[in-house]
């Protein structure tokens, strides 16, 4: 009985197993295994217990799937291959996304494919990685992202491709990297590409056309760079760029049109480079040009009408050259942009004569409402040649402990020294102040291309004194000034030409010459 019994258990087991087997259902051992393997997919990347891990995040939440922002410290060898990897499943919904390297070498490559995972990215970070290059389409197809941030990665090479078809895609920061190069079609199909950070790489060379893709950029920064050569072509495409940085470069000059690709330009900034001259026609088609930096360069001259396709520019710095001379013809087409209380105009720094040639600077200092602008013209100095003749300088002038009667070259006493030093030895020294007197008009002794005098403040000096050199055929045609009584003041045709009151004696001086010029035939017949 017993062993019928026990024949009838296995048969009806036996009748169970072919059920399952027939109906499709997962015996429960087999439902265990897909378990485990579902628990082992769900290990969360915010909550690592292993200490020996080659990663760590930091999340603002550790709950599944609720993390919104991820800082992943990568701490030894992170290979493309490891495990780990799938672990940011676990935070699909994750918006920024930062890797922090923190031993060198560690992570050389970007996970592309993880980062195709994560639909919900906008904000990427890579910090002191070890990149070096950025691979073909390492950054593509991410429709979701709006930032790329790859400042100090140690990168070298840019591949074509880099980045490309990413719609939303707004900002991409390439700081403090080893670029060397800016190639064709690195930057691809991006529609809404707004700014882009290039600085303090090794660019020498910016390929022409190299940007000629991103039509949206408003701000591009190449400063701190070894940038020589600019050209119309080498910003082709950038049709509506607002501020273009270009400082700390090593360019030399400024060709004509360099700017034309970009019509819609606010702000050019070209300060510490090393550039000795500017086209006549360097700006043309700048006219929503409303910032111009040139300050710690190296120009000596300007072309008399290198502003006149920018007639927009309020703000200009030239501070730091070596300017000579500031004519009203570098100044006329934008003068009147300088009279308003956001304008600004830096040229200090520079190695100015005194001569009738800054008299416009009179006039703008009465006409400017600006009180900044007022005080920095009225800082500026200026060099007062000894053998010029037509200058005259009072007595009270040179200070009080000035002896009684002035040598052709004028030098302060107390700059003389009680022991008779050989005047050779005393010529080597480019400035000396004279501190002792309160009354004094801080003269100094001076050395510039042969002629020995004095840098003086300009406005201690008279308008209608100032020395005028032999005056070139250009100087004499160009006798518009801007006025020095704003109830005076009168607009030419164009709107900008302006005539002073305070420059009578200047253009006096230019009549007498030319009359004399008229003269000399009718003497040399008769």
């Amino acid at each position: 009985m017993r062993q019928f019994l026990y024949h009838s258990l296995v048969l009806e087991l036996l009748l169970v197993t072919i059920l399952f087997a027939s109906s499709g259902l997962a015996v429960p051992k087999t439902r265990g295994k897909k378990k485990l393997i579902k628990e082992a997919k769900e290990v969360n990347i915010c909550d690592i217990e292993n200490q020996q891990a080659p990663i760590f995040c930091y999340c603002n939440n550790v709950g599944l799937q609720n993390a919104s922002e991820a800082d992943c410290w990568v701490l030894s060898k992170f290979v493309q291959d490891d495990s780990m990897w799938n672990y940011f499943t676990s935070q699909s919904h994750l918006k920024k996304l930062t890797f922090t390297v923190r031993q060198i070498g560690s992570l050389d490559y970007v996970p592309s494919q993880v980062l195709h995972k994560l639909k919900n990215l906008r904000v990427i970070v890579f910090k002191y990685g070890w990149l070096h290059e950025i691979a073909e389409n390492a950054f593509s197809n991410l429709n979701g992202v709006t930032e790329i941030n790859l400042h100090r990665n140690m990168i070298v090479v840019l591949h074509k491709y880099a980045f490309a078809h990413m719609r939303n895609l707004t900002v991409i920061n390439l700081d403090d990297n080893r670029i060397p190069e800016i190639n064709r079609d690195t930057f691809v199909n991006l529609p809404n590409l707004s700014k882009l950070y290039l600085n303090r790489n090794n660019i020498s060379t910016v390929h022409d056309k190299a940007f000629k893709l991103l039509g949206s950029l408003q701000e591009l920064e190449l400063s701190g760079n070894q940038i020589t050569v600019i050209t119309r072509d080498s910003f082709h495409g950038l049709r509506n760029l607002l501020r273009l940085d270009l400082r700390l470069n090593q360019i030399t000059m400024i060709g004509d049109r360099s700017f034309v690709e970009m019509p819609e330009l606010t702000e050019v900034q070209l300060d510490q480079n090393k550039i000795i001259y500017i086209a006549e026609r360097a700006f043309d088609s700048m006219r929503n040009l409303r910032k111009l930096h040139l300050s710690s360069n190296k120009l000596v001259t300007l072309q008399p009408d290198f502003l006149a396709g920018a007639p927009s520019v309020h703000f200009l710095d030239l501070r730091v050259n070596s300017l000579k001379t500031m004519t009203f013809d570098n100044i006329k087409p934008i003068v009147t942009n300088f009279y308003g209380n956001n304008s600004h105009l830096y040229l200090g720094g520079n190695n100015l004569i005194c001569d009738c040639k800054l008299a416009w600077i009179w006039g703008l200092r009465n006409e400017t409402k600006n009180t900044e602008l007022r005080s920095a013209l009225e800082e500026l100095t200026c060099f007062l040649e000894s053998n010029n003749a037509t200058q005259k300088i009072n007595n009270e002038d040179l200070g009080r402990n000035q002896p009684p009667k002035i040598s052709n070259e004028y030098v302060n006493d107390n700059l003389r020294d009680d022991n008779n030093e050989d005047d050779d030895e005393a010529e080597n020294d480019e400035y000396y102040d004279e501190s002792d007197d309160e009354n004094s008009t801080n003269y100094h002794k001076n050395n510039r291309d042969g002629k020995k005098c004095c840098t003086k403040n300009l406005f201690e000096l008279k308008l209608e004194e100032l020395p005028c050199p032999e005056l070139s055929r250009e100087d004499l045609m160009a006798s518009e000034q801007p006025s020095s009584r704003h109830e005076n003041a009168r607009v030419g045709s164009s709107g900008s030409s302006w005539f002073s009151s305070g420059s009578t004696s200047v253009q006096a001086g230019q009549s007498v010459l030319v009359a004399s010029l008229l003269l000399l035939p009718i003497l040399f017949f008769t």
